[in-house]
């Protein structure tokens, strides 16, 4: 009898701790508190430190500060234009981070001819909104940002997006929301929010946890969203815009399982899988010259150079 009571106690303390855990994530996820923030100074210490990211060239860079209007949300974003620019690249960072960890992906688009533009998705950085989403909510944002990037560099302006984890899910998502992209780079996104939860949770916790998935949904729907309509593969499948997928084979958080199956949604003949070995979650870019490269090469056949050029002020053709 007394192990009886033992084995239900430590049952009840096992889904007391799977719920709090389980609830602990839906509010990471849906309301990060601001300490789970990190600020611009850590940021740059992280990426010198990681990517060795050049923020005395950047801190050279043209730059426009602007807010732009979603709704009744204000987006805060940096606009670097580039002389006669080939297009305009909307950058997206991922989770738990700001626009600055994006620099180095932005310094070698800028070196490609591509105007660039940076901003703080939601609950990050200088954001007030209320709520994030894992990309869903945000993918509004990005599609905000590319009309205001038609209207500020002129209608037939390429606007090309690139995200990192979170950040790939709001440009993936974004292709189901505008025509106006032409191309995506996709750089260790998951294909769903509810496939990658799971994967996301044991890379933290080693623990099971059999309610993760009701708690995620419950904190999720008192924020206003329903994680399964969270589908970047479904926006995928249903895109014929040339998608450029980077991903680490060794990626824990968000397993390289994922790049496959967006690459097989992909229909664009241009898409591209590129599969970085020995790299965790968002460190592909430590390969620098190789992920350059493939920069390069996909945006050769996916937004030419012989187009022409856009004037950074006036946003007419010369």
């Amino acid at each position: 009898m007394i192990i009886l009571y033992v084995l239900l106690a430590v049952v009840v303390i096992y889904l007391i701790f799977s719920v709090i855990v389980g609830l602990f994530m839906g509010n990471l996820i849906y309301n990060v508190p601001k300490s789970f923030a990190p600020s611009k100074q850590t940021v740059m210490e992280n990426c010198i430190r990681d990517y060795g990211t050049d923020y005395e060239s950047y801190e050279k860079w043209e730059t426009e500060h602007f807010t732009c209007k979603n709704g009744d949300y204000v987006i805060p974003a940096e606009y670097h234009p580039v002389l006669n620019a080939r297009g305009c690249a909307v950058v997206a960072h991922g989770f738990g981070q700001n626009r600055y960890v994006m620099v180095s992906q932005a310094q070698m688009l800028r070196d490609l001819g591509f105007s660039t533009i940076l901003f703080d998705q939601r609950r990050f950085g200088a954001s007030t909104a209320e709520h994030g989403s894992l990309g869903y909510i945000e993918a509004t944002d990005v599609v905000a940002l590319v009309n205001w990037a038609k209207e500020r560099c002129g209608k037939e302006t390429p606007v090309i997006l690139i995200g990192v984890s979170m950040g790939a899910m709001s440009s993936m998502n974004a292709l189901k929301l505008t025509n106006d992209i032409a191309a995506v780079i996709e750089d260790c996104g998951p294909s769903s929010m509810v496939k990658t939860i799971g994967p996301i949770y044991r890379s933290m916790v080693p623990i099971p946890n059999p309610l993760l998935l009701p708690c995620m949904r419950l904190i999720g729907k008192k924020s206003g969203f329903n994680m399964e309509e969270n589908n970047p593969i479904e926006a995928v499948m249903g895109s014929n815009v040339p998608i450029c997928i980077i991903h680490g084979d060794k990626d824990s958080a968000v397993p390289v399982v994922f790049a496959k199956e967006i690459y097989a949604a992909c229909k664009n003949p241009n898409s591209r899988l590129e599969i970085f070995p020995g790299r965790e979650h968002a460190y592909s870019l430590c390969d620098r010259e190789r992920y350059r490269q493939v920069l390069t090469d996909f945006l050769a056949t996916t937004v030419p150079t012989n187009l022409a050029p856009v004037d950074k002020i006036s946003g007419v053709t010369t």
